[in-house]
């Protein structure tokens, strides 16, 4: 049970407070009260952490204030819990990750500087449990490393990160919490077990895998040339698991290939459809490296879409990047077969591999796919601006077509049309759907 007492804010904090020049002639609006959590579930907590909550809004909104400062982290929770979130602050690495691994939050500001410790060890932890928080980073670093922060963030899969830089203005950070506000909770379970090898083999017994479709449109004129399909996992009893959970699962335990053509047996009938209506309409399909070992598939991809009446040269198979580091003959030697039947190859999450520009002279590919992550802030970031710029130069001088995933706005698509870049893929346009979602929007989008 949770004992609370008043929390007043004493003259030597408000000593430090006045130091904080950027703060100076706030200080009359910051005396609030909050309630004081003594202990909590998890043991070794050592009841340091403070929790406080807005008194006129019940949320169910959580976040988490990291900075080895009191008083920095007093004034950021101040500025949270007036937002409507119920605040977590921690001064200490070791307190950060008993919270984390304590409850889930909708916010996390982290300073980059937490004495023995830094910011990112932190990041590599948030991105590993379920959920998608928002990521505020809070730093005296300077501009360039707070860059660097955001853009690691996005590289280990954080969907919604930004940074501010200390000495910051209360309104600015304001701003940051309140577009985490506007934005929806997203209940991710967690589960207790992790996805086992009976688990997969049940699922597949019990035909549970299947495909969704995210269209992919021409930039030029919003046409819809195609769409990639994404493996999904509905078990019984249990809901919807997601991919970054299954597909590391069944690759360990050899069952890839099994669910690699449950989604082609679901997508391939509707692929077939499409290509009747429109010749130039083409499927992409993920293979995971560890299917490009087995010397059979050229054969086996071939007969299925026999079975299904789809032309090969309105399929494409997507290979990530991490190809090039094996080096595998084996792997070479299935998509140049795979290429001689007539089936496209696609260079996936193109830039964030270590050997991109050798794996463009070993793969007769046809196109090549711009990694989300450097589209999301090609527009604010110059870095970023430049690989989406080299890289649809580069697509070009190989004649093919350059595909950017993750096209979220309408800027985005301009700016990426402006550049010839091919097609766009992203929520901007649809987010992934079933076979009769995309049926009828490819309907309305002709």
């Amino acid at each position: 049970m949770i004992s609370c007492t008043t929390f007043d804010i004493t003259q030597s904090v408000f000593s430090r407070l006045r130091r904080t020049t950027v703060f100076v002639g706030q200080l009359s609006a910051f005396l609030f009260t909050v309630s004081f959590e003594s202990n909590v579930t998890k043991a070794g907590y050592l009841g340091i952490d403070y929790r406080m909550m807005h008194p006129s809004t019940p949320s169910l909104r959580r976040a988490l204030i990291i900075d080895d400062d009191k008083a920095q982290g007093l004034i950021i929770a101040s500025i949270a819990a007036s937002n409507g979130y119920q605040v977590t602050n921690v001064t200490c690495f070791d307190n950060a990750v008993v919270a984390l691994e304590s409850e889930p939050f909708q916010c996390i500001t982290i300073d980059l500087a937490l004495g023995s410790h830094d910011g990112i060890e932190v990041l590599r932890l948030a991105a590993s449990l379920p959920g998608a928080p928002r990521i505020i980073f809070i730093s005296g670093c300077d501009d360039g490393i707070l860059e660097a922060a955001v853009r690691m963030a996005e590289i280990i899969g954080v969907t919604d990160a930004c940074s501010i830089q200390k000495p910051f203005r209360p309104a600015d950070l304001r701003r940051l919490f309140e577009d985490s506000v506007g934005r929806a909770i997203v209940a991710v379970p967690v589960r207790s077990e992790p996805v086992t090898k009976a688990m997969i083999e049940r699922g597949l017994c019990g035909s549970e895998f299947y495909a969704q479709f995210q269209p992919k449109v021409a930039l030029s004129d919003g046409r819809l040339v195609g769409c990639e399909a994404l493996a999904r996992w509905d078990q019984a009893g249990h809901g919807r698991i997601p991919p970054v959970e299954f597909i590391p699962a069944a690759e360990a335990s050899r069952h890839i290939g099994r669910i690699t053509e449950s989604v082609m047996e679901h997508s391939f009938p509707m692929a077939a459809m499409m290509a009747r209506r429109d010749a130039s309409f083409k499927l992409a399909v993920n293979l995971s490296p560890a299917l490009l070992s087995d010397l059979s598939l050229p054969d086996e991809i071939e007969d299925l879409l026999q079975k299904h009446g789809l032309p090969a040269n309105n399929l494409i198979v997507e290979v990530t990047e991490s190809l090039a580091i094996a080096d595998h003959a084996k792997a070479v030697d299935i998509l140049l077969r795979l290429r001689i039947k007539g089936i496209g190859i696609s260079i996936d999450d193109f830039g964030t591999g270590y050997a991109s520009l050798a794996l463009l002279t070993r793969i007769p590919f046809t196109e090549l796919k711009i990694d989300r992550s450097f589209v999301a802030n090609c527009l604010v970031d110059d870095s970023m601006r430049k690989i989406v710029t080299g890289s649809i130069e580069i697509g070009h001088q190989f004649n093919v077509d350059v595909v950017a995933e993750g096209v979220e706005t309408a800027e985005i698509a301009r700016f990426l049309c402006d550049l010839g870049c091919d097609i766009g893929q992203g929520y901007l346009y649809a987010p992934p759907l079933s076979t009769a979602d995309l049926l009828a929007w490819g309907g309305r989008r002709s």
